[in-house]
């Protein structure tokens, strides 16, 4: 089955949950990839660029959205999604493309990609590391979460293994295991060195149990990818098991409780009403009133 990776960061306050209200600022770059010059077309990285524009613009991100872009436009859309993001309490970055890591490196691969020989790979490509940089710059206080869904068994990639020769061995199956400083949660859709699926409906199995389970009002991201990772084990019997690396100072909740502020705990019960605690005191003193006294003591 093709192969296509889906790229999701999120850089957030490592606070508390935002106010779904627009107290805080948020931001989203999506930029999906299918229509590959060099490989075949995908099936639903368009898809599921679009259906996560949708649901981040319903949970208040502003979205910078680019489908099915070249080297300089996807390096473009970067640069405008940079200048937004200097100032915004939550960044977020979805990526759905072809990938590959060679030597522990992660690339993402924009349509027009051509890799003749290992020397492509800066010029034809966006490198992950980069990204990462690019979200954390300037920005400290905040955390980032990078959400990697790929399928790694690409012909870019056989045809980059076949050219390197002996050093094909550097171009290992699957993405390496991205590490990040602290405030940061790396998700992948499957373990390092796996093979992620497309999936036969509108979007892959990661993507769509994304999209499903990230509306959840207060439900901190931990609890959101442990939904997540069902529903992708059991849409794949277990092939495919969502994978994380979490180095998060707070919670991050894409959607806050219903009206809750800025860093607010679940709403508590509400408190009785005033009348509901005088006519219980009301009833202890009847009661009280028709025992019998204790006995006298001796």
């Amino acid at each position: 089955m093709p192969c296509r990776l889906r790229f999701i960061t999120v850089v957030l306050l490592a606070l508390g949950p935002p106010n779904t209200a627009g107290a805080q600022s948020r931001v989203a770059l999506v930029v999906g990839s299918a229509a590959y010059a060099h490989a075949a077309a995908l099936p639903n990285p368009i898809n599921d660029a679009r259906d996560v524009s949708a649901v981040l613009r319903d949970l208040g991100f502003a979205v910078v959205e680019g489908l099915d872009v070249g080297k300089r436009a996807f390096e473009d859309t970067l640069r405008i999604f940079a200048g937004r993001i200097a100032a915004a309490d939550t960044a977020l970055v979805f990526y759905a493309g072809h990938g590959l890591q060679v030597a522990g490196q992660n690339y993402l691969l924009p349509i027009d990609v051509k890799l003749d020989s290992e020397r492509d790979l800066p010029f034809e490509t966006v490198r992950l590391d980069i990204l990462l940089q690019l979200v954390q710059w300037g920005r400290e206080g905040k955390a980032s979460l990078l959400f990697l869904d790929a399928c790694r068994d690409n012909p870019l990639s056989r045809n980059l293994a076949r050219s390197m020769g002996a050093r094909s061995a550097a171009l290992t199956p699957g993405l390496a295991a991205a590490q990040s400083a602290a405030g940061t949660f790396i998700a992948f859709s499957t373990e390092p060195g796996n093979v992620a699926r497309d999936g036969r409906g509108r979007n892959s199995p990661f993507a769509a149990a994304l999209l499903r389970h990230m509306r959840a009002p207060g439900r901190p991201i931990a609890a959101v990818m442990i939904e997540v990772r069902r529903d992708v084990m059991a849409a794949t019997n277990g092939r495919q098991v969502p994978w994380e690396h979490s180095a998060l100072t707070g919670e991050f909740y894409f959607r806050a409780w219903p009206g809750a502020a800025t860093g607010s705990l679940p709403p508590a019960p509400a408190a009785a009403a005033p009348a509901v605690h005088e006519e219980r005191t009301r009833r202890l003193q009847e009661e009280l009133g028709r025992r019998p006294p204790p006995p006298a003591r001796p």
